[in-house]
């Protein structure tokens, strides 16, 4: 019976220390058997490297030195030793290109790459095991793991052109990817606001366009400010780098950005662009940031820029771009029109093909190949080499495979992580809300669309990161990173058979956040969930273990507010913010409180729902209340809402008749001004969904923290038709003006209230709402107590602005002081505080 006792105890033990030993590994692998036992790390442990990966052998040595705080002895050799750490090459092995086997035993361990890049794989993966929270530092646990990519190319795009990176901050990013397992770094050296890469035979790319601000050829733009920026990279440096991403198994395809998006090449040598008499702007405002397709130097140009490019990269691609050209600039330019007229082309399309191809015999001449984005598809056909990195959505990457292209899937709906990570965060929105279980959802390869031949012309998936907004707060650049490029290398990586969003976010937060940590990366951490019900606020972790910190005076919390332990009791829950802090540099978003949905649904058949709610625990104080629609997926937006009524002890208060779609996240306004806690409130309202689709919707009923009182706007400035100045009076904070013009030292914009208003603070915001884009840069705010006299108040900080009035305020004004040097001026409704 002992002896059973014993068994079992020992069974147990064994099962515990399995347990003890989550390895928790980011990307999966493919197949993973871990045995019982560890190999304990000699203090004099040899690393003996493969002479084929001798190049890799000191980054192999300093990385293991800063994870397990051993010294290792070097050898450089092929031959497998007893307690040492041997990393060997071997060809003939029976798994993909990339690929790796590494054993774990008493005798010590044995990673075997198929390639250099192999063992490199095998390694990083190491590294993780030594870094896994549950595993005993100085020790490996007995493990055997065989394991290869899914995608030969797993990429990451960094845009340097609109926030220069320095050459050490570039190493690092690279380092973090190959920590991954990504292959590719795709280096975005150019485009309209700073040219970063150096060209001898044209030097003021460089010199002219790799600067911006007063007495510059670029003018600033995205948070430069009125002072000199910029910066570019020596071919010496490039070439650093290059070797440096080698040693540690990336390749780096560089990005020369043509014949769109170069403003810096026409400001640096004017003869370069088109000679037109009407200026035409680019998607993003910018002028004369075309090159001149008829001039024929330009082909002798671009020659000498391909040909250096080509000297210091010797990954097989070049990207030549091809994306938001601003055609209409041919269409103006003489030059141009005689290429078209002599080539018999009917439209502009053909005159990109054209160019494009003339660029494929300049890429292809230097032994490389060409790729660009999916536009460059238009308007003829290209080389079969060409690659196409399908970035505006899945449908262009099955366009470029069935047109016969190897193809890149990158759509920006998934893996632009310049896209926000919540409604509230910094970010575009033009492409989705993409937070880091959006991406891991992204599925590369559309199979209903594609045969099994075309699939395999999905050659790869990769993220991008534009720059735009970079500038503001601190390592902004890492925040938008990661955790997303940790599903990005999953997605890459891993079997599809083996995605699973909750075993992934488990490894994430148990053990890689921390090796985030490790490597130095202020990623974002995931924030916290805070419920409001009955007069109590409720905070559930985002993980276990996580520390989350509140404010109850409306402030973002800091690393010094308390922590949240137990339940909150109060009925000012509109005040109240709550974060997750992993430590002094590294957080998530702070969070408002949520309230229970007052209605939800979720349906995909043809059906009309009669809804009739009592919402009376839902309102608790007079207000502007405010009633949304919110699908609970991208997918899930079909049907209608109509026949919208609110009611206070059954007499109505506001009713909507009309019609609005579910897509369309209808946000409707009512006011209570009469409410008693007997009160009872009922809300009434149809949805039909008309087609047999999706649809699933939460519907929130939330007061506002803001006055609404009548306003009336006036301005200097020219309104542009699709964003009027009435816009600045609807207090829909996704709403705003844009002027046609620059503002200019004179140019204002007036806010009159109706009736005087009684306000604590009221914050004056310019730009588009959460993108600091066309903002003031110079000017200031006053008020008005009688609409006549004016107090100056703020001046603006990065478009910001607010006034503290003591008394009643009749009047706002912006007042600008001088140009915002940018195409336009954008403005916000006025935020009254209480």
């Amino acid at each position: 019976m002992k002896k059973h006792l014993l068994f079992i105890l020992f069974f147990l033990g064994f099962l515990n220390d399995l347990q003890a030993q989550k390895l928790d590994l980011i990307p999966k692998p493919v197949k993973i058997e871990q045995k019982a036992g560890v190999f304990l790390i000699p203090p004099s442990v040899q690393i003996i490297v493969d002479k084929k990966a001798k190049k890799s052998a000191s980054f192999i040595s300093e990385k293991f030195l800063k994870n397990t705080g051993v010294s290792p002895s070097l050898i450089i050799g092929n031959k497998n030793k007893k307690n040492a750490i041997t990393l060997l090459v071997d060809e003939k092995m029976s798994v993909p290109a990339d690929g790796y086997t590494l054993n774990v035993s008493k005798t010590g361990m044995l990673i075997k790459g198929k390639s250099i890049n192999g063992l490199l794989n095998g390694f990083q993966t190491l590294l993780q095991i030594f870094s896994a929270k549950e595993v005993k530092k100085g020790t490996i646990p007995f493990v055997e793991i065989e394991d290869y990519p899914r995608f030969e190319w797993r990429g990451m795009m960094l845009d340097v052109s609109r926030q220069f990176f320095d050459k050490e901050t570039v190493k690092n990013y690279i380092d973090w990817l190959a920590a991954h397992k990504m292959n590719i770094f795709h280096w975005h050296l150019t485009d309209d606001n700073g040219w970063r890469i150096e060209i001898k035979s044209m030097p003021d790319l460089a010199l002219k366009g790799g600067f911006r601000g007063p007495g510059e050829v670029l003018l600033p733009s995205y948070g430069s400010g009125n002072k000199r920026y910029g910066g570019f990279y020596t071919q010496e440096e490039i070439k650093e780098v290059v070797e440096y991403a080698l040693q540690r198994g990336v390749s780096i395809m560089p990005e020369i950005e043509i014949p769109g998006h170069s403003r810096a090449v026409t400001a640096s040598y004017p003869e370069i662009g088109c000679v037109t008499t009407q200026e035409t702007k680019s998607v993003q405002g910018e002028v004369k940031n075309v090159w001149c397709v008829g001039r024929e130097e330009n082909y002798e140009i671009l020659d000498s820029i391909i040909k250096e490019f080509s000297q210091m990269f010797p990954f097989e691609y070049i990207h030549v771009a091809g994306d938001e050209v601003n055609r209409a600039n041919w269409e103006q330019c003489p030059k141009c029109k005689a290429v078209m007229e002599k080539e018999g082309y009917t439209d502009t399309f053909q005159l990109q093909n054209y160019f494009f191809r003339r660029i494929e015999k300049i890429v292809e001449k230097y032994g490389k190949k060409s790729a660009g984005w999916n536009e460059i598809l238009k308007g003829g056909e290209l080389s079969p080499k060409t690659e196409i990195f399908a970035w505006q959505g899945i449908s262009y990457g099955i366009e470029s495979v069935k047109k016969g292209h190897t193809t890149i899937m990158i759509p920006g709906q998934y893996t632009y992580f310049d896209m926000a990570q919540s409604e509230n965060e910094r970010g575009h929105r033009w492409a989705a809300i993409t937070d880091t279980k959006r991406v891991y959802s992204f599925e590369p390869i559309p199979e209903k669309d594609l045969s099994l031949k075309e699939q395999k012309l999905i050659k790869g998936v990769q993220g991008a990161l534009w720059s735009e907004y970079l500038d503001l707060p601190a390592r902004f650049m890492e925040y938008q990173s990661y955790p997303r490029i940790t599903a990005l290398s999953e997605i890459a990586w891993s079997k599809k058979s083996d995605k699973n969003w909750e075993d992934f976010y488990s490894r994430l937060t148990n053990s890689h956040l921390s090796r985030l940590d490790n490597m130095g990366i202020a990623f974002r951490d995931f924030p916290p969930t805070a419920l409001y019900k009955n007069g109590s606020i409720t905070v559930t972790l985002p993980y276990e273990g996580a520390i989350v910190r509140y404010d109850g005076d409306g402030k973002e919390p800091s690393n010094n507010s308390p922590i949240y332990s137990v339940p909150i009791q109060t009925k000012e829950y509109e005040k109240y913010m709550f974060r997750t802090f992993f430590n002094d540099n590294v957080s998530s978003p702070a969070v408002k409180v949520d309230k229970l949905p007052v209605a939800v649904w979720n349906t995909s058949k043809v059906e009309v729902i009669n809804f009739s709610q009592n919402i009376s625990e839902n309102i608790d104080k007079n207000g502007i209340w405010y009633l949304g629609f919110n699908p609970t997926s991208d997918g899930s937006t079909s049907g209608f809402i109509k026949e919208v009524s609110l009611f206070e002890n059954d007499k109505l208060i506001k009713s909507y008749t009309a019609e609005n779609t579910l897509k369309s996240k209808s946000r409707l306004r009512f006011v209570v001004d009469n409410y008693k806690e007997k009160n009872k409130y009922r809300l009434d309202f149809i949805f039909e969904n008309k087609e047999a689709k999706e649809s699933s919707a939460k519907v929130n009923f939330d007061c506002s923290p803001y006055q609404e009182p009548e306003v009336k706007v006036t301005s200097s400035m020219a309104e542009n038709p699709k964003f009027p100045i009435s816009r600045l009076e609807d207090y829909n904070i996704e709403s705003y003006l844009r002027t046609d013009v620059p503002c200019a030292n004179g140019d204002w914009i007036l806010y009159t209230f109706k009736n005087p208003v009684t306000s604590s603070k009221i914050d004056v915001s310019t730009g588009i709402p959460h993108h600091p884009r066309f903002i003031i840069s110079g000017g200031h705010v006053e008020y008005s107590y009688n609409g006549i006299d004016f107090i100056k108040g703020d001046a603006f900080d990065y478009g910001n602005a607010s006034i503290y009035p003591s008394n009643a305020v009749k009047a706002v004004k912006i007042v600008i002081t001088e140009t915002n040097n940018e195409p336009i001026m954008a403005a916000q409704d006025l935020r009254i505080n209480p």
